[in-house]
């Protein structure tokens, strides 16, 4: 998808702690004219910070990371007072019921299996920075849940 004249890209930071996961993704989402990927993290802690300086539209979490998780980043970014508040995917090797929850309920937007095919990454994106409304809140698709009244 190319993005419309005069429109802004979707900026994205990836935080994962495997560099080829990191490097994957942003090949990935670079292939795409409307994403851009402004920062990489190689932990949680790095992943809130460059949250903090660079604000962008969406920021993929890996599930499980060294200094913080995805839950504890999720729950620390969404306690700061500040506008808007970040729209998180959190990204996971499985799908465990319980992370799902806890990281959707701590205010992450999507959570993705690392699995999934370049469309539902692209989808999933565009989805979290409010880009792409074909899908409704708490719908699945392919290995995507999207959060409900996000």
């Amino acid at each position: 998808m190319k993005a419309s004249a005069g429109k802004q890209p979707i900026r994205v930071v990836i935080a994962d702690d495997h560099p080829v996961i990191r490097e994957g993704l942003t090949a990935i989402l670079r292939s795409q004219n409307d994403i851009k990927v402004v920062a990489e993290a190689a932990d949680g802690e790095e992943a809130c910070q460059l949250c903090d300086q660079l604000s962008p539209d969406v920021l993929m979490l890996d599930l499980r990371m060294p200094k913080k998780n995805a839950l504890q980043a999720v729950i620390e970014l969404m306690s700061h007072h500040r506008a808007p508040k970040p729209r998180i995917i959190v990204m996971a090797t499985y799908e465990d019921e319980e992370d799902i929850r806890r990281t959707l309920s701590a205010g992450a937007i999507a959570y993705i299996l690392k699995a999934a095919p370049p469309r539902s990454i692209w989808q999933a994106v565009r989805v979290a920075a409010g880009k792409d409304s074909r899908l409704s809140s708490g719908t699945r698709f392919e290995t995507c849940l999207v959060a409900s009244g996000r």
